[in-house]
């Protein structure tokens, strides 16, 4: 995880220190988690979320070639089993991108780069249900994952795109006990949780 932030740090020094333009701008959105078990009998469901943060862009001596750098603030809910479990994160994201222009106003692009997640609310929920079976769901604190995105900008100022976000690894561990009719009858089960994510975001550069 340091290693990915240094190097992310340093890409975005680089064109600044060549003289490359900058622009800065406010980027936010909302998101639909697609959560994943290891265990495949565990209820799954999809939850909302949002991420708004600052923003800068790069353009690279390539034509058609920038990097976006983005710190966001991110929140989410995650339905483990019946239970809503919160998740609050900073994400450090940095994005190489392709774009064509439409005319003078429209341009599309493509973009592909990684995303460290930092955990900065609670990482560890217990609860129990009406029988009195424990459970735990442990996210990790931090998290490496990747985005695929394709947007459209338009007027110099405004983008919006769609992306995908895909975890390097898992999300977290859950962890469940089940009591039987005797209370010496229990079992621990274990899954591993993967949260993929579906990112709708907009822009505005000053």
């Amino acid at each position: 995880g340091r290693r990915l932030m240094v190097i992310l740090l340093v890409v975005m020094c680089l064109p600044v220190q060549a003289g490359s333009p900058v622009k800065f701008g406010l980027k936010g959105g909302f998101e639909l988690t697609d959560m994943n078990f290891s265990v495949s009998d565990l209820r799954e469901s999809n939850r909302m979320g949002f991420y708004v943060g600052p923003v800068v862009q790069f353009t690279l001596p390539v034509v058609g070639l920038n990097i976006d750098a983005s710190l966001l603030y991110s929140q989410r809910d995650l339905k483990v089993d019946g239970e809503n479990i919160p998740q609050k994160s900073l994400l450090l994201a940095g994005d190489l991108r392709y774009g064509v222009s439409i005319g003078d106003a429209l341009g599309l692009f493509v973009s592909l780069g990684p995303q460290l997640g930092l955990n900065i609310g609670d990482d560890v929920f217990d609860w129990k249900d009406d029988l009195s079976n424990n459970y735990q769901y442990a996210l990790q604190n931090t998290m490496i994952s990747f985005n695929l995105g394709l947007g459209v900008s338009f007027l110099e100022h405004f983008e919006a795109g769609v992306y995908y976000n895909i975890p390097a690894g898992k999300t977290a561990d859950f962890t469940w006990e089940q009591i039987g009719s005797e209370l010496k009858d229990t079992s621990w089960n274990r899954a591993k949780s993967k949260t993929n994510a579906w990112h709708v975001a907009v822009a505005f550069f000053f």
